[in-house]
């Protein structure tokens, strides 16, 4: 019963208590707490260490921040930073892994699609719809357009209506300007640089082209005597392109003509006797793939013809961009069967596909051909006419866009879907 008090009082110490040790034996064992600290010297020297770093790290970002003020003092703008705000929440997001399926849209027979940030733009009369890469619809826009136009580059887009006078400009999923020309649009371009230029028509001229940079100022202005059908940027913004169409004692004649965006004079130009334009690109190669209603043209950027194809065919649809053209075609109009060719961005001929049902569409794509017919999707390879797959669809498509040679994007009136053929 004697150690009793020694007990409670241990027990009390141990839950932090006060000890009530009459005889202080308890104290003997355990030190007072003053006598197990450690000398706070070199703490407190760290730490004056490490605030003096933090002071230094402030200044020097203070100075960078001043110096690349001055330094970028005339690229600063409040347009420019309300445009970077709205294109970094998308900048710097992660693509998500999930696969896409099916993307469901408003129905329009007037709909217009196109690839853009690795996701599917939708423009009708009514609406655009923007879908992400994973296919979670991002935007919807309302618009009232009568002729729904769609021009993308690989970071902006361009929705405008051919006839009309308005256009919006999207960068990331956002509407960063809405537009509203003097005279109705023919024709929009934009480039990864953030230029895009308008093909109008004119008061005085019969054709009127806008260029604006990417703060949307507008950057020349041209007025042309000839009629301005369409226009192409290059990719990088350094040139503008301008196809233009004439009449010369009853002979249609195509004009070429090359600017440099900023430069108030004219570079280079050539022309096309005997040929009215359908469409006009770049390649990758920096030649000129010319499409008009008779042949198909490579031209060198100084205007020296490198190949010429006269087409024998009745062209149905035609695709040119800067890997090569693909055409659909039929021999006449009682043919029940259509063919596809398809040429490189050498203008040399690498299919000559025949097929006994309607083609809806087809894209050629780092080598490979892909043909949308009314319930079949085939495969080519290799320059071969034999398909290497075929698969068979469910539902009506009528656009076929191609993310690369392995992924597609079906389109129809009210959905589109995404698939991967074996």
């Amino acid at each position: 019963m004697k150690k009793l008090p020694h007990m409670m009082s241990l027990l009390r110490s141990l839950r932090g208590g006060r000890r009530d040790d009459p005889d202080d034996t308890l104290r003997a064992d355990m030190p007072d707490i003053t006598e197990s600290v450690t000398d706070a010297g070199y703490y407190g020297e760290v730490s004056f260490r490490y605030h003096s770093a933090q002071v230094i790290a402030m200044m020097l970002l203070a100075v960078f921040v001043a110096v690349s003020l001055l330094t970028n003092a005339d690229l600063l703008s409040a347009d420019k930073l309300i445009y970077f705000v709205k294109d970094l929440a998308t900048s710097v997001s992660l693509r998500e892994s999930e696969a896409r399926d099916t993307l469901v849209f408003a129905s329009d027979e007037s709909n217009q699609y196109t690839l853009y940030r690795d996701g599917l733009a939708v423009l009708g009369e009514q609406k655009l719809t923007i879908f992400t890469a994973t296919g979670r619809e991002a935007h919807s826009h309302l618009l009232a357009y009568r002729t729904p136009r769609l021009a993308s580059s690989g970071r902006y887009l361009a929705a405008y209506d051919m006839g009309g006078k308005n256009l919006s400009l999207y960068n990331s999923f956002t509407c960063v300007k809405d537009i509203v020309t003097e005279h109705a649009i023919r024709f929009v371009d934009v480039c990864d640089k953030g230029y895009y230029c308008v093909v109008t028509d004119g008061a005085e001229y019969p054709s009127e082209v806008l260029l604006y940079d990417e703060g949307h100022h507008l950057m020349n202005r041209y007025r042309l005597q000839e009629y301005t059908l369409m226009a192409e940027l290059s990719e990088n913004g350094e040139e503008l392109m301008l196809v233009s169409v004439s009449s010369d004692h009853g002979r249609m004649v195509t004009h070429l003509s090359f600017a440099v965006p900023g430069d108030n004079s004219w570079g280079d130009s050539f022309t096309v006797d005997d040929a009215y334009p359908v469409t006009c690109c770049y390649t990758t190669d920096g030649n000129i793939l010319l499409l008009t209603t008779d042949a198909l043209y490579l031209y060198s950027r100084q205007g020296v013809q490198l190949a010429c194809h006269w087409l024998t065919r009745t062209v149905l649809s035609f695709r040119v961009d800067q890997e090569g053209c693909v055409l659909i075609t039929r021999a006449n109009a009682y043919d029940t069967s259509s063919g596809v060719m398809v040429f490189d961005k050498n203008a040399d001929m690498v299919y000559n596909v025949s097929v006994e049902e309607h083609i809806a569409d087809a894209c050629y794509v780092k080598g490979s051909l892909v043909v949308l017919g009314e319930r079949n999707l085939t495969v080519y390879q290799m320059d071969s006419t034999t398909p290497v797959s075929s698969i068979t669809l469910q539902g009506d498509y009528n656009i076929l866009l191609a993310y690369d040679n392995e992924e597609y994007v079906l389109c129809g009136k009210a959905k589109a879907i995404v698939i991967k053929p074996d």
